[in-house]
């Protein structure tokens, strides 16, 4: 009898007919977590009550980085063409262009909106990759995560560092299908409270379980100390635009 990851009800009560990326589709993602019942599934994907649902908004934080590293490549097979709401992007002679749409607003509503759904959308790669491959995440320390994502009680944080370079290892096909590898890099730091990921270049920190003002001080140095060669600076993202979503640091 199979049990959901995120509600916690079990067949028959609920059905598990559709597959469920664990990264959006159309940012070539093709791995399927058998453990997200259809009901959770169409939740994530389904606009609520802004104009746009959560794995959309993660896939828009994406969308250039993917776009310009393909642009940069030759890829092996068809990987679809680029498609956003709220962006342009126009490559000549090796240059990128990056125009706004108007669907895509500066005002401090839509940006905190848009950021809510992207972290949500962050914690869902996340939890759902963990779980596909640790097969780990119906422990109740992991409550915290399910009401956040699932259900927005809450408000959970989410940590990006900034580079101080624009060198990215990444691998051949890293664009074309991109998938999450835990503890890839050194510079990654995470403990029994706190998980650090990195995808398509871009590095997050965020709390997996309830944490005190201690542990937080503790991984905030032991995190900074491993990075002090290689970024910049930790930022708690409250807006969309707190992510480097254009990867300006490739400018560079």
């Amino acid at each position: 009898m199979k049990k959901c990851l995120w509600c916690l009800k079990s067949e028959p009560s609920i059905s598990f007919k559709k597959k469920a990326h664990t990264i959006p589709k159309s940012l070539g993602g093709e791995n399927i977590n058998n453990n997200v019942c259809d009901s959770c599934n169409e939740y994530f994907g389904n606009k609520q009550e802004e104009n746009f649902s959560i794995e959309e908004a993660l896939k828009e934080a994406f969308n250039i980085t993917r776009k310009r590293i393909l642009l940069s490549s030759k890829p092996k097979k068809q990987v679809g063409k680029f498609k956003s709401r709220f962006f342009d992007i126009k490559e000549k002679k090796g240059k990128y262009k990056i125009q706004y749409r108007t669907s895509f607003r500066f005002n401090t509503h839509f940006q905190i909106k848009l950021c809510n759904s992207f972290k949500r959308g962050l914690y869902k790669l996340y939890f759902e990759e963990l779980n596909r491959q640790q097969n780990i995440g119906y422990e109740d320390q992991y409550n915290i995560i399910r009401e956040y994502a699932r259900y927005n009680v809450n408000d959970l944080p989410v940590f990006y560092f900034k580079r101080k370079f624009g060198m990215v290892a990444l691998t051949e096909r890293e664009a074309e299908t991109p998938t999450l590898k835990f503890n890839r890099m050194k510079y990654l730091y995470s403990n029994d409270c706190f998980e650090e990921i990195e995808f398509l270049g871009h590095v997050f920190g965020f709390p997996k379980k309830e944490f005190s003002k201690s542990s937080f001080e503790n991984y905030y140095s032991e995190s900074v100390k491993k990075k002090q060669d290689t970024f910049l600076t930790m930022t708690i993202i409250k807006k969309f635009t707190d992510i480097d979503i254009t990867w300006s640091i490739m400018n560079n």
